[in-house]
Order: structure tokens, then C-alpha cells, then sequence
């Protein structure tokens, strides 16, 4: 069954399945909220998808190298970061899961879309300029071009 948004099932689709990435900063917040708010609106569930890579020094290096207590941290921080998403998605009254994936963010987030066939990406923009984006790589850019569905990209909300 194709669950890509179309106007005559924009609204309520059973079963439907809002996939949201988040970092757990303040755009991501910003993303949450919108997909929290359209999730009530049809009824959908959500999952909330955190993707993390290792600690890396200059040139490159994982610091896990260096400092091998640093290993564990970069995922501990991102069950964290999707676990707090879910919680608060089930206060609002939403169901919501999680999935932690490592590596590149925007591939993951696409390989998760490929697998699950969500409605839609629901991804915050951080409003980095051309620069920091070349430099840092914009996940947002990736999903656009890359993901097998729709991508709603919430501009940066204010801190909460």
C-alpha cells in the first residue's frame, strides 16, 4: 500500500506512521512539536529516529581511542535523546517508538523511511549557512534528495 501523503489521505489514514528525526536540540524540538501536533491531528503514531556517530578529535580521530571511557557516550546520549522524545509524545497523548541507529544521520534516517514506509520525515532545520553546512553537512539536504517519501522541514524554534 503506497502511504505517501496525497490530499485525500492527508488527513486520517489507519495505521500511518509519522517518522521524526531528532538530535535532540532545540530545532529537533521544534520538529517534534509540529509532528506531535499533526500525529493528534490524524491520528497516526510516530517514531522518533537518533542516529550517532563516535567522538571525533582533530583530524579525524575517534577519541574512544584516546580515552576509551569516551566510547559509550555518543550512544548512551542518543537512547537518552529518543527516549526523551517518546516520553514526551506519550504525554501528549500520542504513541510514539524509538529507533537508534550509528553512522552517516541522513542515510540512516533513509534506510529507517525505506524500511517503514512512513507517511512522512518530519526533520528540524538548524538554519546553518552555506559554510557550516558544507563543513558539518546538512542532514536536512540529505533527507530532502534522498528520502523515499515526503520530508516536512520545520524552520529552528526558539529554546523552550
Amino acid at each position: 500500500m503506497d502511504r505517501r501523503c496525497t490530499f485525500s489521505n492527508a488527513v486520517s489514514m489507519p495505521d500511518s506512521l509519522i517518522l521524526v528525526a531528532t538530535d535532540g536540540s532545540t530545532a529537533a524540538k521544534g520538529a517534534e512539536r509540529a509532528a506531535l501536533d499533526l500525529a493528534k491531528a490524524t491520528g497516526d503514531h510516530i517514531l522518533f529516529v537518533t542516529v550517532w556517530r563516535e567522538l571525533r578529535g582533530d583530524f579525524g580521530i575517534p577519541l574512544s581511542k584516546l580515552v576509551p571511557e569516551l566510547a559509550d557516550v555518543p550512544h548512551e546520549w542518543a537512547k537518552e535523546t529518543a527516549a526523551i522524545a517518546q516520553s514526551a509524545a506519550e504525554r501528549a497523548g500520542v504513541h510514539a517508538e524509538t529507533e537508534v541507529r550509528h553512522g552517516n544521520p541522513a542515510t540512516e534516517i533513509c534506510a529507517v523511511a525505506t524500511d517503514r514506509n512512513p507517511r512522512m520525515i518530519v526533520v528540524g532545520s538548524h538554519g546553518w549557512g552555506i559554510l557550516e553546512s558544507m563543513l558539518l553537512g546538512s542532514v536536512t539536504e540529505g533527507l530532502v534528495h534522498h528520502a523515499p517519501c515526503p520530508v516536512l522541514v520545520v524552520p529552528g524554534a526558539e529554546a523552550d
